[in-house]
């Protein structure tokens, strides 16, 4: 009954094999029940069970998850957990650590909630690349809400004290029961659909899942993801997440945050505009100041170099220059002259009538070959003038008509080259090369 060595398990390596088990086939599971023996640590972690009639689940709660939480946990409670299972290995307990805790009467919501989220995330509805870009100086903002809630005060108070200098607009919904929903989107296309805004808004107060569940109807989801313009989802509280929040551009946690983004946004654009106009005043100063100097000393070097006494200068020089051209057109005038003077001299040494013989007989040269042209010319059009007339006369209508064809009239002489312009005549004529007849129309 010994077993061999390697075969025996020392019980925390048999807790950990126990616990790698449960780990990794009792990951993100729900369980329902009821709360009993809570307990509250400083850190902030909760320790209790979940039990039903059959049996109980020791639970945690760390502090993290707990301060999520929209609700105090008290004994007796109905609870719906979402959590991993685990063992405590010091004790060689199993726990389930829970991360998500909705009341019972929640379940059924938070579970369509889940599962929508899931398909909508799946569809790529949430993804990041198809969130816009928020405007940094919106104009006119619409926010959908209800006109008499918390929410609407406290967006408008931050707006005013942050000195927001755009336009709001208040499109009054019911953000809650019955017919919310229809009255939500309907209104959403409506602002889609009207001209001059920049950016949407849709917010309310915090509240149950039930009170929330407005927005976290599908087909709002997706009006909010479709829109053409940037939206901010601010719903709730900052615990509290519905499915505008995932298809906006942006969420804010909550009314109050998303007037602060508004605002911070145009704060810092402002800001921005400030500092260029600073530095642009502080450039133009220095650029005047600049300028300023350079005149300055463009003065001084102008008394230095004393502009008037260049102009004499240049003036003197100008006339210098003057006298000189005229001297050199004098001296030109007379070179030219007597170059003219041996050119006459030249023609009249050279005797004309040499000249006058050999133009002479270029001339009879060039007459007899221009005699022989013209004739060649001439015979060359005679036979082209024969060819054509030929052709001409083979194309003329006569010949057409020697060649066997007749030409059909009607009694005004019009040409009749079709049977269906034929049959409306009741006479014709029939042209031939040696005459003419006439046609009657019995058809």
């Amino acid at each position: 009954m010994t077993p061999p060595p390697e075969q025996v398990l020392e019980v925390t390596a048999l807790t950990r094999l126990i616990k790698g088990q449960l780990e990794e086939n009792f990951s993100r599971v729900w369980v329902k029940g009821e709360v009993s023996n809570l307990r509250k640590q400083s850190s902030g972690h909760l320790y209790f069970s979940l039990k039903d009639t059959g049996s109980q689940l020791p639970c945690a709660l760390f502090a993290r998850d707990a301060a999520r939480q929209s609700f105090e946990l008290q004994d007796g409670m109905e609870l719906l957990l979402l959590g991993d299972v685990s063992v405590f290995e010091p004790h060689g307990r199993y726990q389930l650590i829970a991360k998500i805790v909705i009341q019972s009467g929640e379940g059924r919501l938070q579970l369509d909630y889940e599962r929508l989220k899931r398909k909508l995330a799946a569809e790529g509805l949430f993804d990041a690349s198809h969130k816009k870009p928020l405007p940094a100086l919106p104009r006119k903002i619409a926010v959908i809400t209800s006109p008499t809630g918390a929410a609407i005060r406290d967006f408008l108070q931050i707006l005013r004290r942050r000195e927001f200098g755009g336009e709001v607009v208040i499109f009054p919904v019911k953000v809650q029961g019955k017919g919310a929903a229809e009255e939500v989107g309907a209104m959403f296309k409506h602002v889609v659909a009207s001209d001059g805004f920049d950016l949407i808004v849709i917010t309310r107060g915090g509240g149950s899942i039930e009170d929330l569940w407005v927005f976290n109807e599908e087909a709002l989801a997706r009006e909010v993801a479709a829109c053409p313009l940037p939206v901010i989802s601010a719903i709730g509280h900052e615990i509290d997440t519905v499915l505008t929040d995932y298809a906006a551009d942006k969420r804010a946690e909550t009314p109050s945050g998303a007037a602060e983004l508004i605002s911070s946004l145009y704060m810092e654009a402002r800001s921005r505009c400030e500092d260029a106009e600073s530095d642009f005043h502080a450039w133009v100063e220095g650029y005047l100041s600049d300028q300023g100097s350079q005149l300055c000393d463009l003065s001084a070097r102008m008394r230095i170099i004393a502009p008037d006494r260049r102009v004499q200068h240049i003036s003197m020089r100008i006339d210098e220059m003057e006298s000189r051209l005229s001297s050199n057109l004098a001296r030109r005038i007379t070179t030219e002259q007597q170059a003219l003077s041996q050119y006459a001299q030249r023609i009249v040494e050279q005797h004309p009538k040499t000249r006058i013989g050999i133009a002479y007989q270029h001339l009879k040269d060039f007459s007899r070959r221009l005699e022989r042209a013209k004739i060649l010319i001439a015979s060359k059009n005679v036979e082209k003038l024969q060819s054509l007339q030929h052709r001409l006369e083979n194309g003329s209508l006569q010949a057409t008509l020697q060649r066997g064809y007749a030409m059909i009239q009607n009694r005004d002489g019009d040409i009749i080259d079709r049977a269906s312009l034929a049959k409306k005549e009741s006479q014709l004529k029939a042209r031939f090369h040696d005459g003419e007849i006439t046609l009657k129309n019995d058809s």
